[in-house]
């Protein structure tokens, strides 16, 4: 049985391959790298207690539970569907290798729930994969894969530098490493600004990386103010809206990726390095959130473990207003929530630096190699998120469902 379901997934990915894209497509391809926030099911093929694998996640996800840390889409989904993509696939396998297939028409999907930049993040909770490891993996799909789909290593470069390269990591590092003395010495080894310096010379070391294996444009995104977040307001015990003195601590990194960001900008001709401003856009919806058509934005939507987990209650009802909450969990946002952040950070002007990610494109004219040029008017997000899905759409269903059934019996 589960030989058969896998048949059928491969069968469904290589159909895809010559499937009809019914939508403008504005890169070659999106590669996400991460941690929870942006995660697409990685985590459900390695050992880890920290992990999605029950209702009520996916609950407004066109399939249900598949691995998301959230109800429906995160930010990497968001942003694929604007890009004209197809929503993406996890490509970890169980043994910390690739299931990579290549498509002209998708999102590859490299992050990891419990990941952060340094190796050790994450590991109190079982296996993990930080963000070194996914640019290996990465790696590999350059050196191996990617030159088997195309006839020349300039055609590789070509689709490398025009796609768009996305990294939303951090969190972890504070969350589950500096601020988790009982699991974690970093605290004990290192004075928070030593700490903060150690971050931020191994991040821009690892973005280093993924500009000399081609990426040109790349979107970074800051640590969000984990201070407002639930998990965090609960372990420091603080009855007001933020733990301030924890998101000074994110803000002092923020500041030291801000100047990382322009060095490694400055390195590498014809490149764009966008630096997501989520930390001021997240601080904004948590204390400003009725312009954001929120209603809730202190309180988790689903019912909360007692573990310290943050993760959800399983197969307990979630809160009704699910559109209107910013937060899901106690560590993760909304579906509603990724969807304004990622527009503001696709096609708005307040919450990018140097320029959003429309510009970006537009500025480099990059044009998918299989598909119609994009057009000179700027997307909005209803030309790629509408309620009727593309066919497409239809057939990447058939893809998720086909993957739910073998991670099903696997388990």
């Amino acid at each position: 049985m589960e030989h058969t379901l896998e048949s059928l997934f491969l069968s469904l990915l290589f159909l895809q391959l010559f499937w009809v894209k019914s939508q403008s497509q504005l890169v070659p391809a999106l590669y996400v790298f991460g941690d929870s926030a942006v995660d697409a099911g990685n985590t459900l093929l390695l050992n880890t207690s920290f992990r999605p694998d029950f209702d009520p996640y996916g609950i407004d996800f066109l399939v249900g539970e598949s691995g998301r840390f959230s109800n429906g889409d995160t930010i990497a989904d968001v942003l694929a569907k604007a890009l004209g993509l197809e929503v993406a696939y996890p490509v970890v396998n169980v043994n910390k290798t690739m299931d990579f297939i290549y498509s002209d028409n998708q999102a590859f999907n490299y992050a990891y729930g419990t990941a952060g930049i340094l190796s050790e993040t994450g590991e109190a909770m079982g296996e993990t994969l930080s963000l070194g490891q996914q640019i290996g993996l990465f790696k590999e799909a350059v050196e191996t894969q990617l030159p088997q789909q195309f006839n020349s290593s300039e055609e590789v470069s070509r689709y490398i530098s025009d796609s768009l390269f996305v990294v939303f990591i951090g969190s972890n590092d504070y969350i589950h490493n500096y601020l988790q003395p009982r699991s974690y010495n970093s605290s004990r080894q290192y004075k928070f600004e030593e700490f903060t310096e150690l971050l931020v010379k191994q991040y821009g070391d690892q973005l280093s990386e993924l500009q000399s294996l081609g990426a040109k444009r790349m979107v970074v995104f800051e640590i969000p103010p984990i201070g407002c977040y639930p998990i965090v307001l609960e372990n420091v015990k603080s009855n007001t809206r933020c733990a301030e003195n924890v998101n000074n601590m994110v803000s002092i990194f923020n500041d030291k990726l801000e100047q990382k960001v322009k060095e490694l900008s400055s390195t590498l001709k014809d490149s764009t390095i966008i630096l997501a401003r989520t930390y001021d856009l997240v601080y904004d919806m948590v204390n400003n959130s009725s312009a954001y058509g929120l209603e809730e934005a202190a309180k988790p939507c689903c019912v909360v473990r007692k573990d310290g987990s943050g993760l959800c209650v399983a197969d307990k009802t979630p809160c009704e207003k699910r559109n209107a909450t910013l937060f899901w969990d106690q560590s993760h946002i909304s579906q509603a929530g990724n969807e304004k952040i990622a527009m503001k950070i696709f096609n708005g002007s307040d919450f990018t630096t140097p320029v959003n990610i429309v510009d970006a494109i537009n500025s480099g004219a990059a044009k998918p190699p299989t598909s119609e040029p994009p057009t000179s008017e700027t997307p909005t997000p209803a030309a790629h998120s509408g309620t009727r899905p593309s066919s497409v759409s239809y057939f990447n269903l058939l893809l998720l469902l086909a993957f739910s059934a073998v991670l099903s019996s696997s388990l």
